[in-house]
């Protein structure tokens, strides 16, 4: 039995004494040889414009920013918490704009996260909101009676399935949110 390794060299050694094949390899060379700069011109131009593909689709997409984002973000430390929260409050004022019952709830149980989360990023320690909540005093937030009052409203929403919301209940508590970010310096 033979193996490739020893059949190999036989093709090639038959092929190359191959009047045609020797005559095709010529030509083949030539060809190259002979638009060798128009190759390299071509080759180029189809690299720039893949290149440039690439960067425009980068670009449109959003996938530069948000790369340029999370260098700021992660080496560069620039207010990571208050840009994050100022795009959570957009998310929240989104929901509330919605205006059915349903985002309504959404926006309240959101702007509760936000606060967890702003409380949270300024050291205040507790299990969950409510915990947080007890450590604050009027001196810490002026408002905090009625932070107390939205995050009960919250809790209703998230434990009692036929609560209903109305535009009014939900434009109270999210102006409760909005003066209490503003007063920890979270929203301008």
């Amino acid at each position: 039995m033979t193996t490739p390794e020893e059949v190999m060299p036989k093709v090639a050694a038959e092929s190359f004494g191959d009047p045609r094949v020797e005559l095709a390899f010529a030509q083949v060379s030539d060809f190259f040889g002979r638009n060798l700069g128009l190759l390299k011109a071509l080759s180029i131009l189809l690299t720039l414009t893949f290149i440039s593909f690439g960067v425009w689709f980068m670009v449109k997409t959003g996938w530069l920013q948000l790369r340029a984002d999370r260098i700021q973000n992660v080496i560069l430390k620039k207010d990571t918490a208050r840009k994050r929260s100022v795009k959570g409050w957009k998310n929240i004022q989104k929901h509330f704009f919605a205006g059915s019952d349903s985002e309504l709830k959404v926006a309240i149980i959101e702007a509760d996260n936000l606060l967890d989360e702003a409380l949270r990023t300024l050291g205040f320690r507790g299990l969950n909101l409510g915990d947080r909540l007890k450590q604050i005093t009027a001196d810490d937030l002026e408002n905090i009676d009625e932070v107390w009052e939205a995050h009960k409203l919250r809790n209703k929403i998230a434990h009692e399935a036929d609560f209903k919301m109305n535009r009014d209940m939900a434009e109270r508590g999210l102006g409760v949110y909005e003066r209490t970010f503003r007063n920890l310096g979270v929203l301008d």
